[in-house]
Parts: C-alpha cells; sequence; structure tokens
C-alpha cells in the first residue's frame, strides 16, 4: 500500500513537471553576478535550482547524520560489552551465605 502512495505520488508529480515544462517553453534571462548570463528554458532554470536545494540540504544535513552514525556505533559497542558482563556474571556459582 505504501509503494502504491508513492508511486502515485510521484507519477503526478511527473506528470506536474511535464505539463508545467511544456506550458512555460518561453525562454528567460539570467543574470548573475560578476556580468555571468545565461539564457535558456524557464523549467531547466527551475530544475537546476532544485537541484542545487536538493544538493545543499544533503550536505548541511550530512554532518549531522555522520555524527549520529558514529553515536549509534559506539552505542551498540557499550552494548555488547554489557550483554557479555551479564553473560560472565550468570556464569558465575552462586554461593549460600548461611
Amino acid at each position: 500500500m505504501k509503494r502504491l502512495f508513492y508511486f502515485i505520488v510521484v507519477g503526478v508529480t511527473i506528470l506536474f513537471g511535464v505539463t508545467f515544462a511544456y506550458l512555460n517553453r518561453e525562454d528567460i534571462d539570467l543574470t548573475y553576478y560578476f556580468g555571468l548570463h545565461w539564457r535558456g528554458s524557464l523549467s531547466i532554470a527551475l530544475l537546476a535550482t532544485l537541484t542545487v536545494g536538493v544538493v545543499a540540504g544533503y550536505l548541511a544535513s550530512l554532518r549531522m547524520v555522520l555524527r549520529m552514525q558514529r553515536q549509534l556505533v559506539q552505542a551498540r559497542k557499550e552494548v555488547r560489552q554489557i550483554e557479555q558482563e551479564v553473560m560472565n556474571l550468570r556464569a558465575l556459582p552462586i554461593k549460600d551465605v548461611i
């Protein structure tokens, strides 16, 4: 069910993207800093902007993801150590104190 939902969302998004590109075929002029200039389709400019935004977001979150992965590895290591201690304690014979 979840896959079907994702498939429908992706399909609708692609459909909107294609119809947007078809309806906005005219060229636009973009002027950047330092005298850089680009002339091209509006849909290509928006797609490039979206791509740059996705890459920037990925790079911004990469540091946090790597830190969390390091913490996860450390936590798993501690869990293995604690489990080993518990197994060692269970193996010890119980002495009666009377």
